[in-house]
């Protein structure tokens, strides 16, 4: 968890950065161990980012929560969007997303509620995104550990498999917007700095079926 004093670092960095672009880009690969399950990270780059829940806007960091700008109106947080790309011919198990790149500022998950995993569709990340429709039901994650967060989403992996498409794709969000107290509860998910959005920040496990 960041100090006090590092999340009001991450959070002005954060406030300046809320009306960026993404401007990287990355590949993503899935990785088999033999007959053990497929790890695919989140791709990154300019197909990922973050945008308000209650206007047009986007930005690169990876993360959810609320008040990051002292300038939203009351009631709008801000959302993560995340994309896995899946191999070809699977066969679903249980499929996992997990972060090991979990950080706090403020008290989000007693604040907001849980975070949740929804799936959706889209074909290019950007401000328009704000208000996406889902395409199936919420997941609610866990926070395993002071880093860690998991969420069980099988049945939005097999959704996508049985559709035939090349990728699956969240919305990560609090289950309440925001809290309408004036201080930031946010989650923000990075290795070194919270405004750089990288592959394998996020891991979709798939487990296959025999």
């Amino acid at each position: 968890m960041v100090s006090a004093k590092a999340a009001l670092i991450v959070t002005l960095v954060l406030v300046a950065a809320a009306c960026g672009s993404p401007d990287t880009s990355a590949e993503s690969t899935a990785t088999v161990r033999g007959d053990g399950p497929v790890t695919i990270p989140n791709q990154g780059g300019t197909s990922e980012g973050h945008t308000p829940t209650g206007f047009p806007g986007s930005g690169t960091g990876l993360f959810a929560g609320d008040n990051l700008n002292p300038s939203f109106p009351e009631g709008v947080g801000v959302q993560t969007f995340l994309t896995f790309a899946l191999p070809a011919d699977l066969t679903i198990g249980s499929a996992t997303l997990t972060s090991d790149a979990l950080h706090t500022t403020g008290s989000p998950f007693d604040d907001l509620g849980p975070l949740l995993a929804e799936p959706v569709v889209y074909t290019k990340f950007g401000p328009e995104l704000f208000d996406l429709p889902s395409s199936g039901q919420p997941i609610r994650c866990e926070v395993t550990a002071d880093t860690i967060i998991e969420c069980d989403v099988t049945a939005a992996v097999q959704d996508a498999v049985d559709g035939g498409v090349t990728s699956v794709q969240f919305r990560l969000r609090f289950e309440r917007p925001a809290d309408n107290d004036g201080n930031p509860d946010l989650a923000l998910f990075y290795r070194s700095d919270s405004n750089t959005n990288e592959p394998a920040l996020f891991n979709l496990t798939i487990n296959t079926a025999p």
